[in-house]
């Protein structure tokens, strides 16, 4: 695992990017939303991981990303996960 600061900067930047993730799943046809939802929440865990946090931690980071992810103003509202 990196420095605190290091993984600091790594969660920052992912969400600071929510807004440009949000708004590239939401020019996808309306059918393909929720899987694109699905692969980001796939990837911001990824991302925790390997920064060095597991479990019930990570879970709870990438829950927080996905209410901010899944609350953006959608042109079309996005699918939620079945």
């Amino acid at each position: 695992m990196g420095s605190d600061l290091e993984s600091d900067e790594v969660l920052s930047a992912a969400i600071s990017g929510i807004p440009k993730v949000a708004e590239l799943i939401a020019l996808m046809p309306v059918e393909d939303q929720s899987r694109a939802l699905d692969a980001a929440e796939k990837s911001y865990l990824q991302t925790a991981q390997s920064l060095g946090y597991e479990g019930a931690e990570a879970q709870e980071w990438v829950a927080a990303v996905m209410i901010r992810l899944r609350s953006h103003n959608w042109p079309t509202p996005p699918l939620a996960s079945e």
